[in-house]
């Protein structure tokens, strides 16, 4: 029996947990390749290390990471940015952000290398300055979503150059984070989830869904669009209705 509509909670973006990485595990790990200028752990939940990409060469979520201070972006005239990433078209670029900061790179999709526990996914909030996905993303609901190696997308126009990210965008390079990583781990059992719908200005569009990859009808509320916290009394608005866009200061 469904839960009453004011029972129904936000869908919330937990952090996936990856088995430790145990002795037993480390052991089987295959010798480090030759060669490398820079080694880094194994993308998703790998144990072992593999080569750091160079500066130039193809990467995305499932990839090796790139090396420090390098940033696995799409390119600047990318129509389709999450789509490059999800499918390793995106290309390792210096980052303006790493210089007299952490050698270690962030990157959508991808744990920090150094992290010598080894036993999460990157759930954490990007760097302040952190643009790499500096496109508005929005998903495509439209249409079958039967696959699940990858997450359509449509990118809306927004600013060649962005300064600052607003609280939605903020939101949304962590909700990449999870949702790359959720979907790496549970693979046909990542069936749902949620992406920050933002304007072009980095707040809230005033109506918020949750995406289904197996057809179920979407869940979707109305949000303040300044700092996204859910209106009360709007759980459950069907997807094709409209939210009034609440003004607040």
């Amino acid at each position: 029996v469904p839960a009453p509509a004011e029972q129904s909670p936000v869908p919330a973006l937990e952090p996936i947990r990856c088995a430790p990485c145990t002795a037993e595990k480390l052991s089987a790990c295959p010798a480090a390749p030759s060669g490398c200028t820079e080694l880094v752990k194994e993308p998703g939940c790998g144990c072992c290390v593999t080569c750091a990409l160079p500066e130039g060469s193809l990467c995305g979520v499932y990839t090796a990471h790139c090396g420090a201070g390098l940033r696995c972006a799409p390119r600047s005239d990318d129509a389709h940015p999450l789509r490059s990433l999800t499918r390793g078209q995106a290309v390792c670029t210096a980052d303006p952000a790493a210089q007299g900061a952490s050698p270690v790179p962030r990157f959508v999709g991808q744990r920090e290398a150094e992290n010598s526990n080894h036993n999460h996914l990157l759930t954490e909030q990007p760097a302040e300055h952190d643009v790499s996905l500096h496109h508005l993303l929005a998903l495509d609901r439209a249409g079958d979503q039967e696959a699940h190696e990858s997450i359509k997308a449509r990118v809306n126009a927004i600013r060649k150059k962005l300064v600052e990210l607003g609280p939605c965008h903020t939101e949304l390079h962590s909700a990449l984070d999870t949702i790359a990583a959720s979907q790496l781990a549970l693979g046909e059992k990542f069936t749902t989830f949620y992406l920050p719908n933002c304007d072009k200005h980095g707040f809230y569009k005033s109506k918020q869904c949750e995406t289904s990859l197996v057809g179920q009808p979407a869940r979707c509320w109305c949000v303040s669009a300044w700092n996204g916290k859910r209106i009360a009394g709007s759980d459950d608005v069907p997807e094709d209705a409209l939210c009034q866009q609440e003004i607040t200061h």
